[in-house]
């Protein structure tokens, strides 16, 4: 037995044992978790354990988990019924070269636009994740939802330890160009419909706030898919300095 496992035996029989882990214990088992990430080929029984105690933390963070299936198809219902949102106020003209002049009825226009726009980039979330790991290798397995009721798609941690660094990395980045693509998608149809450029607005604010994330090299997981992206390709660079 590697001392690795020793160690990650060690730690789950603390989580087990108590629903207060210790901040140390965490830190500890995301230290290893690192280094089974920079492996070249992982200890199978390693990945196993951790995922074990990575489910474990997770159920105890973000409490109970929903199934994908019906969450994903409620989720397209409302993000369609958004696009109609978004085409219905396109029947109001708005001139994006006389902004200074719009009265009432053109910000109101232009306030359901983004509504619309907004709401589908939510709703259609989970389809970067989904189209990602299924691409990739990486499955996801159940729904959870912040203290915020914000919905979060819960990865396969084994297929995820399992995966190259390369596909982690390209994972979350996809993941996260994903919000991008809704969101011009959508401009690009307003733009052909009625000359709305309101889509292509909210994606140079989404190409400025990836490029800073990415830029700055952040790794805080609350900075989105992005700041997780640079911390798998950190881990990817150790993982090919092992290769040679």
């Amino acid at each position: 037995m590697s001392t690795r496992m020793k160690e990650l035996d060690e730690i789950i029989e603390v989580v087990n044992s108590t629903t207060e882990v210790p901040k140390q214990t965490r830190k500890q088992f995301w230290k290893l978790v690192r280094q089974i990430k920079r492996e070249v080929d992982p200890d199978i029984s390693e990945v196993k354990r951790a995922t074990e105690i990575r489910n474990i933390l997770f159920d105890m963070d973000r409490g109970k988990t929903y199934s994908i299936g019906p969450f994903v198809a409620a989720e397209t219902i409302l993000g369609i019924l958004a696009f109609v949102l978004y085409l219905h106020s396109l029947n109001t003209p708005v001139s994006w070269l006389n902004i200074l002049s719009w009265g009432f009825p053109e910000i109101i226009t232009v306030f359901l636009r983004f509504i619309g726009i907004f709401l589908m980039i939510a709703f259609f979330y989970p389809y970067g994740r989904l189209i990602a790991g299924s691409v990739l290798g990486i499955k996801l397995e159940a729904i959870w939802f912040s203290e915020n009721k914000e919905p979060g798609l819960k990865i396969d941690y084994e297929t995820f330890l399992l995966a190259k660094p390369s596909r982690r990395k390209w994972f979350f980045f996809f993941s996260g160009l994903w919000t991008m693509i809704t969101g011009v998608g959508t401009g690009l149809i307003g733009w052909f419909i009625a000359g709305d450029i309101l889509g292509f607005i909210i994606g140079a604010f989404f190409v400025a706030f990836y490029g800073y994330v990415i830029g700055t090299g952040v790794t805080y997981p609350n900075r989105g898919e992005m700041s997780q992206y640079n911390r798998e390709k950190k881990i990817e660079r150790a993982w090919k300095k092992k290769l040679g």
